[in-house]
């Protein structure tokens, strides 16, 4: 059963990367995109900032920017993990893939061995089934200075990273949620069956530490989603997509399908309790009800965070981010704050709820490429959007970061202007230009505050090269960037 699953999805990857037919065509509109003199390989999304007043939270907004459907011509946006200012200006972005076939996932900052690392999911989601894909991928660790310090993939022989969520725990290890195909007794039916494997495994060595496997603990019957009529077609049953560790160090995880939040033994692997779905521990209090949820976490004042979908087909069709207050004694959950979308959005796929460290609550959408911050008492504070259609981000964080690149930073010139950037440095204030009549003759020639991704210098007279030198607040050089002849 194995092997033709893997040939099956092989012969799926070359059909991918040949004959694979569009979705849907969206031309390159020269207004989504951001170009740059000093850097002609990175065409990042333009992003519209609707929203941005006073007590917006500090750090920057990191998405995966993707296309759910076959964007022609594929060239027209590049995929990959990127951070953003409060201006929708990037300040990193990394190339990886074409954000169609070859895409990124849940890139945020997390800490490892006491450090700021980035971490992110990168891969090919496979078409097999429109219901719970499995995905070829694994999960990418880089360092402040983003240089690469692991690839965490599944152990036991296991092939399918989950795109949907990975954890560094405080002790250094990663809990990865994997997908494997099965055959499941089904009643009288053998079907094949998409489980939901979480691992915890060393990072670089891949040792499994704790496994814990869906179909070993949640029956077909909890799942909302109706059984293909063909048994051999792939059946996402539970389709976990969230991971966090509860404050007892076990685990709490999201099933999207069953509607149900499940929190795990750590050290025995039994469902300690489930919240939601058709075999709920808790009841629920008026508007704390979610369904077709995602990421659930929680909180640092004991409440649970959850992306409540609300794609159900009844009541009001406007996702939010929820908050819950749970007494686990008396098996209640009630409503602690809602945060409704401004736009009225029914995100019928992915979206994430981060509470952030000053009280405000962050919101991707998911589907629709919209991020929202609230403050605690519902006010927005921040809103922006892709301005490309059909691009969006599964998840999308407010994190701090210092980024301080390995490499230089970079210089042009074109006729009477000098241009500066350094993909990924947070520290720069202001750029110095350096010019003269050969590589060898340079001076400082003018400064200039930092403007955005790309900074443009004029040059107070003509000049064969220019340089830039990148200065922090008090004046000090972080880097000097190449010469580079003046176009």
């Amino acid at each position: 059963m194995r092997r033709r699953v893997v040939a099956a999805v092989t012969l799926l990857i070359a059909l991918a990367g040949s004959t694979f037919a569009p979705v849907a065509v969206a031309q390159s509109e020269p207004d989504q995109l951001l170009h740059f003199v000093t850097r002609p390989d990175l065409r990042t999304p333009r992003i519209n900032v609707r929203t941005s007043a006073d007590g917006i939270a500090p750090g920057y907004v990191f998405l995966g920017p993707k296309s759910d459907t076959f964007v022609l011509p594929p060239a027209s946006v590049l995929g990959g993990p990127e951070i953003v200012d409060n201006t929708g200006q990037p300040v990193w972005f990394l190339p990886r893939g074409d954000g169609n076939l070859i895409r990124t996932a849940a890139f945020e900052a997390q800490r490892y061995r006491g450090r700021p690392v980035l971490t992110w999911w990168e891969g090919l989601p496979v078409p097999i089934h429109e219901i719970g894909a499995p995905v070829f991928g694994n999960w990418v660790v880089m360092d402040e200075s983003y240089r690469l310090i692991d690839r965490i993939k599944p152990g036991n022989g296991m092939e399918f990273a989950d795109m949907h969520d990975m954890r560094i725990t405080p002790w250094g290890t990663a809990l990865v949620l994997v997908y494997r195909m099965v055959p499941h007794k089904d009643g009288d039916t053998i079907r094949v069956v998409h489980d939901n494997v979480i691992q915890e495994v060393r990072i670089g060595t891949r040792e499994v530490l704790f496994e814990w496997s869906a179909l070993d603990h949640i029956g077909l019957d909890e799942s909302n989603l109706p059984r293909p009529g063909n048994p051999l077609t792939p059946y996402g049953a539970v389709h976990l997509n969230s991971l966090s560790l509860d404050t007892d160090g076990n685990i709490i995880t999201s099933g999207r399908h069953t509607g149900a939040v499940y929190k795990i033994d750590r050290s025995s692997g039994e469902i300690i309790w489930r919240l939601g779905g058709k075999r709920s521990d808790f009841t629920f209090g008026p508007g704390a009800a979610f369904a077709w949820q995602h990421d659930a976490a929680r909180e640092r004042d004991g409440t649970l965070s959850v992306f409540d979908n609300a794609s159900t087909g009844n009541g009001p069709q406007i996702s939010r981010g929820l908050v819950l207050n749970l007494d686990e004694t008396r098996r209640t959950a009630t409503l602690a704050r809602s945060y409704p979308s401004p736009d009225a959005l029914m995100s019928g796929t992915q979206g994430g709820v981060q509470e952030l460290g000053n009280g405000n609550v962050f919101v991707g959408w998911g589907s629709h490429g919209t991020f929202t911050e609230f403050s605690r008492g519902g006010e927005v504070v921040f809103n922006a959007s892709f301005a490309k259609p059909h691009l969006n981000s599964y998840r999308a964080f407010r994190l701090p970061w210092v980024g301080r690149p390995a490499d230089l930073p970079i210089a042009a010139g074109r006729g009477g202007t000098a241009y500066a950037s350094w993909n990924g440095a947070t520290e720069v204030a202001s750029w110095r230009v350096l010019a003269g009549g050969s590589e060898q003759s340079l001076s400082p020639v003018a400064t200039a505050p930092r403007q955005g991704f790309e900074t443009s210098v004029p040059l107070p007279e003509p000049a064969a090269y220019v340089a830039v030198q990148a200065l922090d607040r008090n004046g000090s050089v972080l880097g000097t960037s190449r010469p580079a002849k003046v176009g």
